[in-house]
C-alpha cells in the first residue's frame, strides 16, 4: 500500500483507513486458510458501534493505526464495499483514494456521499450504541431488507366476479411489489434471476395464482450496476372461476390469509410477510380496474366526467334527455333528468355500455375535470350556417358514477347513495381520512349522512339538485327518500345489476361558494382528482388492521385522477416547460428504533414512463426545508440525484427508473407544490409521455416480530378477526392510520434473521400526461388558463400556503403563453377566462393588390387595398397562403383578413367572399 502511494497508506503509518483494510486483509487471510475470522483482540467495528458512530469514511485520520472508533469505522466500511456491494479485494485495492468516500466513488461512480447510507443500515440493525455480536463483529453484512408495498390488498367476491371477465382474465397487475433495499445490481444478479420464493395460506386460497408481472423488475437508476438502489419486483394476482366458492358468504365477515415472500441475497435470507383480505358479496360496489385503461385503479371504469355545450348540441348523451336552458339551473335540472334516464335504460350489465360507448370517450374526457374550460369557441349563428364570427358558448361539466350489486334475481340493497367530491388539484392523498379528506355529517351510529367540505376548501362536496341543498332535510331532494342520488338498487333480471349516480360539477358559478368563498377561488390546479363514494350503511367504508382504504383497494371508492399538460414543438424552452401543482400532507412522526418501517417516512414515488432521459425535473415546496429533506433522503437512499435549487426546491435528472422523494414529518397544513418537467427540444408533434405519482406509507400498526427459525402453524392459516356484533362493525380492527403515531412497543432483542411481519401500501396515485402540440393549437387555451389563474392569485391571501406557488405557477404561464406568440401582460385576470380569439383580432376586408417574393422567388406576404383606400401588408412564408392571394389577385376576389391585435401583419384567418 506505501508503495501504491494511491491512498491507503497515510502519513506516518497506515492511517484509519489503511488500518481497516490491513486488519480486513488479515481477516481474509485467516478466513481463506480455514484459521478462523479474526485475532482475539484485534476486532475493531465495537470501537466505533458504542460511540455516538462520528463519520470517519469523509474524514480519514492519516496517523491513526489504533484499536478505536476511528479504524472501527473504516473496517466496517470496507466489508460494506466488499459484502453488501460485492466488490472484490482486487477491485478494492485498485481503488485506493486519502478517503474511503473517494474508494466508494472510484468503484462506483457515484459522486454523492456515501456515509449516512451506509450509517442508516447499521442504526437499522443495531440502533444507539449497540455493538455487534458473533465471531466476527467487524462484519455484520448483509444489512439490506425485504418488504412488501401492497397496491392492492382487499378483494371482494363481486369486483372478482367482474374481473373474470375475457379482457381481464381475472387478473390485477401490479397488485404489489416486493421490495429489495440495500443492495446493488452486482450483487442483486443472481438473486432476481432466480427470483423470491412466495408462500403461506394466501396461496391456498382457491384458484388464486401470484405471478411476477411480465415487465420485470423496477431500477431506479437502470443499468447502473454498482450502485446501491432499490428494486421493486411487481406481481399480478390472478383468480379463476373457482375462487368465488372460497370467499366468504353473504352477511359473514371477511377474513385474512398470510402471504409470505423470501430471497437469498448475498448469501443470507430474508423474508417478509402481509394479509390479503377477502370480503364477501351482495353489496353495492365500484369496479375499478378498466381494461380500457391499462387496468390502473385511478382512472376507475365506473366513474366517468364529461363536459356539456347545449349552445352547440342539446343532446348531450346520444338518445337521452334534452338539455333545456344554457343555465345553472338548466345544468341541475339536465343532471337529474339524466340520472333518471340512465336508471330506466342501462341497468343490465349484459346490455350496452354506457360508459364506453354512449358517454363521450377518454379523450374527450379529459376536460370534465379541468377548471379552466369555462367555454368553447365557436363560429357564431353555426348551427344555421351563418356568420363566420369567432364567439364563445358556455361548458357544464358533470360526473357520473355507475353502483353495481350481484345477487339472485330479487336481490335488493336499500338506501344507496353516493356522495361526489372534487380535490383543489391533483393528489396522492385520495385514502379514506374522515378527519382531514371526507368530512361528513354523521348519523347516530357514527355512519356518514352527507359529504361535507374541508375547512380550507382542499376538498369539496358537489350535488346533483343544486348548490347546497337543505341536507338535514330527511325528505331532500338529493339524499332523503326518493333523493337522486339515493336509490334502492334491485337486481331484476339475472344475477347482477347496474344503478347510476351523478352531480353537476358547478366550479364557474359565483353564487356557489364553499366556507364564504366562491368555488373557483378555491381550486388550486387545472385538473381535479373526483372520488365517488358509496354510503351504504350495512357495509360502511372502515379503516382497519393499520391501513386505510382508498379508491386503490377498496370497492366503495372510484376515482378519476388524471391531469393533461400539453407541450410545445418545437417552441421555446418555456413552451416545453410543464408545471403541475399538486397537494400532499406530511408524514405522521417517525418511530425511530422499532425495526418495523416505521421509522420510514412516507414517499412520493415518481415513474417517469417514456419521459425523455435528459429532461429535468423540480417540486417546489415552499413549506419544506429542501437541505432538510436532502438529509433525509442520503440517510434513505443508497444513492439518489436529488439536489436543492433553493431552499424550497428540489432538482433531480429524469431517468429511466423510478425516483423516491421523502415526505418530511410535520404536523402542520398540507404540502402545496408545483411539480414543473423540463422537456428537450427534440419532442415533436404527435408524442405523448406519461408520469404516474404515488404515495406510499408503513401500516400504522404495532408489530410483533418473529424469528424467522419460528415454527409457522399451518394448521391454522387464517389470521382471525373480531367475531362482529353487527355486519356495520364487521371490518374494525385497532390503530387506524388516523390514530396517530405508532405506540412504542417494549424494544425487541435483535437477530440477524426475521421476518418483517410489517408492509408498506398504495395510499393513492396520480398521473400527469404530457401530449406535443402546436403553438396555434396551444396559444388561446393557455391564455384562458393564465387569465383565470390571475384571477386566482388576486383573490389569495399572501398568507395562504398556496399564494407562493400559484405566484410561481402564473410567472411559468406568463413565459408559456410568450413562448407560444402571446402578450401575458396584456392577459387580464378573469375567473371566465380569455375572451374569444375573434374578439382579440382585427378584420380587413378588400382585394389583394399585390403579392410579394424575395429575390429568390420564396413568398415573403402580400397586400390587401381596402375600399377606404388603405393599403396593408401581412407577412407569411406559408405558400398555400400565397396560392389563395395570387387566385384573390388574379380573379378580383374580395377577401377578409383576420390578425392578431398585437401583430396586426400577421394572418390569423383568410374567409374568401362569393
Amino acid at each position: 500500500m506505501l508503495a501504491q502511494n494511491k491512498g491507503w497508506y497515510g502519513g506516518d503509518n497506515e492511517g484509519s483507513a489503511g488500518e481497516g483494510f490491513s486488519r480486513f486483509l488479515a481477516a481474509q487471510f485467516l478466513i481463506a486458510n480455514g484459521l478462523g475470522v479474526t485475532e482475539p483482540g484485534f476486532a475493531l467495528a465495537n470501537s466505533w458501534m458504542t460511540t455516538s458512530r462520528e463519520d470517519f469514511v469523509n474524514n480519514v485520520d492519516p496517523g491513526d493505526n489504533k484499536i478505536d472508533k476511528k479504524t472501527g469505522c473504516a473496517i466496517l466500511f470496507i466489508y460494506y464495499l466488499n459484502v453488501q456491494l460485492g466488490f472484490s479485494i482486487n477491485e478494492l485495492v485498485s481503488a485506493a483514494s486519502k478517503n474511503l468516500s473517494g474508494v466508494y466513488k472510484n468503484l462506483t461512480g457515484d459522486l454523492s456521499d456515501p456515509f449516512p447510507y451506509f450509517k442508516s443500515l447499521l442504526d437499522d440493525a443495531f440502533p444507539g450504541t449497540t455493538s455487534i455480536p458473533g465471531s466476527n463483529p467487524d462484519n455484520p453484512y448483509p444489512l439490506g431488507s425485504l418488504s412488501f408495498v401492497m397496491n392492492k390488498s382487499t378483494f371482494g367476491k363481486d369486483e372478482v366476479q367482474d374481473v373474470l371477465s375475457p379482457l381481464q382474465n381475472g387478473t390485477f397487475p401490479k397488485a404489489f411489489w416486493l421490495t429489495i433495499d440495500g443492495f446493488n445490481t452486482r450483487v442483486l444478479a443472481a438473486p432476481l434471476l432466480t427470483g423470491p420464493s412466495l408462500s403461506g395460506a394466501a396461496l391456498n386460497f382457491p384458484g388464486i395464482s401470484i405471478t411476477l408481472n411480465p415487465s420485470g423488475a423496477e431500477f431506479e437508476f437502470g443499468v447502473l450496476a454498482d450502485v446501491p438502489q432499490r428494486v421493486r419486483l411487481p406481481f399480478d394476482i390472478k383468480f379463476s372461476p373457482s375462487s368465488l366458492g372460497g370467499f366468504p358468504a353473504k352477511n359473514t365477515a371477511p377474513f385474512e390469509l398470510e402471504l409470505d415472500a423470501s430471497m437469498i441475497i448475498a448469501g443470507k435470507p430474508y423474508s417478509a410477510s402481509t394479509l390479503l383480505e377477502f370480503t364477501a358479496g351482495a353489496d353495492p360496489y365500484f369496479t375499478n380496474v378498466d381494461p380500457a385503461q391499462h387496468n390502473v385503479f385511478y382512472m376507475s371504469q365506473d366513474l366517468r366526467v364529461f363536459t356539456a355545450t347545449p349552445a352547440l348540441n342539446n343532446i348531450p348523451v346520444a338518445g337521452g334527455p334534452l338539455f333545456l336552458s344554457d343555465s345553472v339551473s338548466g345544468a341541475y335540472s339536465y343532471i337529474q333528468q339524466l340520472i333518471s334516464y340512465l336508471n330506466v335504460n342501462y341497468t343490465d350489465p349484459t346490455g350496452v355500455d354506457l360508459f364506453s360507448s354512449v358517454l363521450p370517450g377518454q379523450t374527450e374526457a379529459y376536460t370534465g375535470s379541468s377548471s379552466v374550460t369555462p367555454t368553447t369557441v365557436t363560429t357564431s349563428d353555426s348551427k344555421n350556417g351563418g356568420g363566420g364570427r369567432l364567439t364563445t358558448v358556455s361548458n357544464y361539466n358533470f360526473a357520473l358514477a355507475r353502483v353495481r350489486l350481484r345477487g339472485g334475481t330479487g336481490e335488493q340493497a336499500n338506501d344507496v347513495r353516493t356522495f361526489f367530491r372534487l380535490w383543489s388539484t391533483q393528489t396522492a392523498d385520495t385514502d379514506y381520512q374522515t378527519g382531514s379528506t371526507y368530512p361528513s355529517h354523521l348519523d347516530s351510529n357514527g355512519l356518514p349522512d352527507w359529504p361535507l367540505p374541508v375547512a380550507d376548501g382542499h376538498t369539496i362536496p358537489f350535488f346533483a339538485t343544486s348548490n347546497n341543498p337543505n341536507l338535514s332535510d330527511p325528505n331532500n331532494p338529493e339524499y332523503g327518500t326518493n333523493g337522486v342520488n339515493n336509490r334502492t338498487v334491485t337486481v331484476t333480471v339475472g344475477d347482477s345489476c347496474w344503478a347510476y349516480f351523478g352531480c353537476f360539477l358547478n366550479i364557474y358559478d359565483p353564487a356557489n361558494t364553499v366556507n364564504g368563498a366562491p368555488v373557483q377561488s378555491l381550486l388550486t390546479g387545472t385538473h381535479h382528482c373526483i372520488v365517488a363514494q358509496i354510503a351504504y350503511d350495512d357495509a360502511p367504508i372502515i379503516n382497519a388492521n393499520g391501513i386505510t382504504e382508498s379508491p386503490e383497494n377498496s370497492d366503495k371508492l372510484a376515482q378519476r385522477n388524471l391531469e393533461v399538460t400539453l407541450s410545445s414543438n418545437p417552441g421555446s424552452a418555456d413552451t416545453h416547460r410543464i408545471p403541475q401543482t399538486f397537494d400532499l400532507r406530511p408524514s405522521l412522526p417517525l418511530v425511530e428504533g422499532q425495526g418495523d418501517l416505521s421509522n420510514y417516512p412516507d414517499e412520493l414515488v415518481i415513474d417517469w414512463g417514456n419521459t425523455p432521459q435528459g429532461s429535468t425535473a423540480s417540486i417546489y415546496w415552499p413549506q419544506v426545508n429542501v437541505p432538510q429533506l436532502l438529509l433525509l433522503a442520503s440517510r434513505l437512499y443508497g444513492t439518489h440525484q436529488l439536489t436543492a435549487a433553493d431552499n424550497h426546491t428540489i432538482h433531480c435528472k429524469v431517468g429511466r427508473g423510478v425516483t423516491y422523494v421523502p415526505l418530511p414529518p410535520d404536523s402542520g397544513q398540507n404540502f402545496a407544490g408545483l411539480l414543473t418537467v423540463d422537456l428537450p427540444k427534440t419532442v415533436s408533434k404527435g408524442e405523448e409521455f406519461n408520469i404516474v405519482l404515488q404515495r406510499i406509507s408503513t401500516r400504522r400498526q404495532v408489530i410483533i416480530l418473529r424469528s424467522a427459525t419460528e415454527t409457522k402453524k399451518e394448521s391454522s392459516p387464517e389470521v382471525e378477526k373480531n367475531t362482529p356484533a353487527s355486519r356495520k362493525t364487521s371490518r374494525k380492527r385497532s390503530h387506524s392510520t388516523e390514530s396517530g403515531p405508532i405506540p412504542a412497543p417494549e424494544t425487541p432483542e435483535r437477530e440477524t434473521n426475521r421476518t418483517m411481519r410489517n408492509w408498506r401500501y398504495v395510499v393513492g396515485t396520480f398521473q400527469v400526461r404530457i401530449p406535443v402540440s402546436t403553438e396555434e393549437a396551444m396559444l388561446w387555451p393557455e391564455e384562458n388558463t393564465l387569465a383565470i389563474f390571475k384571477w386566482r392569485l388576486q383573490l389569495m391571501s399572501h398568507s395562504n400556503r398556496w399564494h407562493p406557488v400559484l405566484q410561481r405557477y402564473v410567472d411559468y404561464l406568463s413565459a408559456r403563453v410568450a413562448g407560444l406568440g402571446g402578450h401575458p401582460s396584456q392577459v387580464l385576470p378573469s375567473p371566465t377566462g380569455m375572451p374569444a380569439p375573434s374578439l382579440l383580432r382585427k378584420e380587413f376586408t378588400g382585394k389583394v393588390c399585390e403579392v410579394i417574393y424575395d429575390c429568390f422567388g420564396d413568398l415573403e406576404g402580400f397586400v390587401l387595398c381596402t375600399c377606404e383606400e388603405d393599403r396593408h401588408l401581412f407577412r407569411t412564408r406559408e405558400r398555400a397562403i400565397g396560392e389563395i392571394a395570387l387566385r384573390a389577385l388574379k380573379d378580383r376576389l374580395l377577401l377578409t383578413v383576420y390578425a392578431k391585435q398585437q401583430d396586426l401583419h400577421t394572418v390569423c384567418s383568410i374567409v374568401i367572399k362569393g
